[in-house]
């Protein structure tokens, strides 16, 4: 049966790749998202995950400032920014392992260069009195850096807030030392039922000498038992209403080769499919793929170079999963390629192998295998398309699939509207009946609106309808450190 569901999952791929390429190529424009609209093709260039998430470099952090979160009663930063990244050149835009296309335009963004720290030291007379002089020709021109970490966001000057450092600029860590956290206030209204919850309380933290990296988060939960989330990163094992301590990823890891390759080993995010935040979207959940708790053990490296990145990982299993007969192991790969500023398109694949299931509890082995395609685009500006689609083989099921398909609009920077719509068919399981999600597709929708009001901080509702779930209205408070 694997066998047959094999040859069906590549003759869907060779069909979708082909079709969504030319569903979705497009001339370049300028959308925001995962900041493909502003020529960042990838994700190291502001987070220290090579494939993204979590704690930001401190390009990431000014990057935050100046292009996500809303500015008041001043001209946004977006549409200058793309246009010194990008400006339709596709030989000239930023690429998988660079912050910019040239050192001229680090500057404009705010970004520190090694320029600007020796100008920061040296502070000679005559520099300053060019500083002045050029000021007072171009009020557009960067204010040293010195005078930018005392200075409030100015958006027109590209200079970025000193509240876009850690706590807000209150504490500057040490060069060698990353910091930042998130605490996410939930609120769920479901069958007129209306609940309050801490979604997530976690702190990030990396130590970083010359090329050899340090990486660690440890948060606090509440997990209900039997719940599929939070519970897998456990480090304690309280049960009920009792807290929890977490850890979602921790790990060592060596840059090589400049820092087009890292290598890493410890418990990290697995590598695969579109990294978004939403951790119950179907198509997180039926791939165990989300950045909540679905992270294993294992060895990575992950390539970072002009056009193309990815990342392979063997997976040893997860070690805070008790007992070993439900630890998995396999592998786990994606690689995308920058087709043009501003569209991406990859596959990935993952195949595992466990005595146990630690989702349904079958206490046989289990194989599980994805495979699928992913696509970022932005076809009008101001919009940015998300995409993928996943085939599902399991042991003792016939083959499913499931996708998504999410359109974000930002009309104004910092205010966000999305609508998503998701497909589910886990496939039918072996001697029972098919239904809505086991055999038979299954369909639902998110109707979202995020702001990112004040820095470090979003308020982001969420509208969601599924087919056998009660509606939904979810609201969170999030604040990033």
């Amino acid at each position: 049966m694997l066998v047959a569901a094999r040859a069906r999952a590549a003759h869907l791929l060779s069909i979708g790749v082909p079709l969504l390429a030319i569903v979705l190529w497009t001339e370049p424009a300028h959308a925001y998202a995962w900041m493909i609209r502003h020529g960042y093709g990838g994700c190291i260039t502001c987070h220290v995950d090579p494939s993204g998430g979590e704690l930001l470099t401190p390009y990431g952090r000014v990057q935050s400032d100046l292009l996500l979160r809303m500015h008041y009663g001043k001209d946004t930063t977006s549409a200058s920014a793309s246009s010194t990244s990008s400006g339709g050149d596709f030989n000239s835009f930023d690429s998988f392992d660079s912050f910019e296309s040239d050192e001229s335009e680090k500057k404009d963004k705010g970004a520190d260069t090694d320029e600007d720290k020796g100008a920061d030291e040296e502070k000679g007379a005559d520099e300053e009195k060019g500083a002045d002089e050029e000021k007072g020709a171009d009020g557009d021109k960067e204010k040293p850096k010195a005078e930018a970490e005392a200075a409030p966001a100015e958006a027109d000057s590209g200079v970025p807030a000193k509240s876009s450092g850690f706590l807000w600029g209150l504490f500057e860590p040490p060069d060698w030392l990353l910091l930042g956290g998130a605490f996410r206030l939930a609120s769920t209204l479901k069958n007129s039922e209306y609940s309050v919850f801490p979604m997530q309380a976690d702190l990030w933290g990396q130590i970083q000498i010359g090329v050899f990296r340090a990486n660690a988060t440890i948060g606090v939960s509440k997990v209900g038992v039997g719940s599929p989330h939070a519970r897998a990163a456990q480090v304690t094992t309280n049960q009920g209403d009792e807290y929890n301590l977490l850890s979602r990823v921790h790990w060592l890891g060596v840059d090589i080769a400049g820092g087009k390759y890292t290598l890493r080993a410890g418990r990290m995010n697995l590598p695969y499919g579109v990294r978004i935040p939403e951790h119950t979207m179907w198509v997180r959940e039926a791939t165990q793929t989300d950045r909540e708790s679905d992270q294993q053990h294992g060895v990575a490296l992950a390539y970072n170079g002009d056009l193309f990145r990815g990342e392979i990982m063997a997976i040893a299993g997860n070690y805070q999963v008790n007992p070993d007969a439900y630890r998995e192991r396999g592998g786990s790969m994606y690689i995308e390629g920058l087709l043009t500023e501003d569209f991406a398109l990859g596959v990935s694949a993952l195949a595992t192998n466990a005595k146990a299931d630690r989702i349904t509890l079958d206490q046989e082995d289990t194989v599980r295998q994805d495979y699928g395609v992913m696509a970022r685009s932005a076809p009008v500006e101001q919009l940015v398309i998300l995409f993928e689609a996943d085939v599902l083989l399991r042991s003792r099921r016939e083959s499913g699939y499931v996708g998504f398909l999410q359109a974000d609009m930002e009309f104004i920077q910092g205010l966000h509207f999305m609508l998503t719509g998701e497909a589910l068919d886990n496939g039918s399981i072996d001697g029972q009946p098919r239904a809505k999600g086991f055999g038979e597709p299954r369909f639902g929708g998110w109707i979202s609106a995020d702001w990112f009001f004040l820095p470090h901080m979003e308020v982001r509702v969420d509208a969601i309808i599924r087919q056998q779930d009660p509606f939904t209205l979810l609201s969170q408070i999030h604040v990033f450190l």
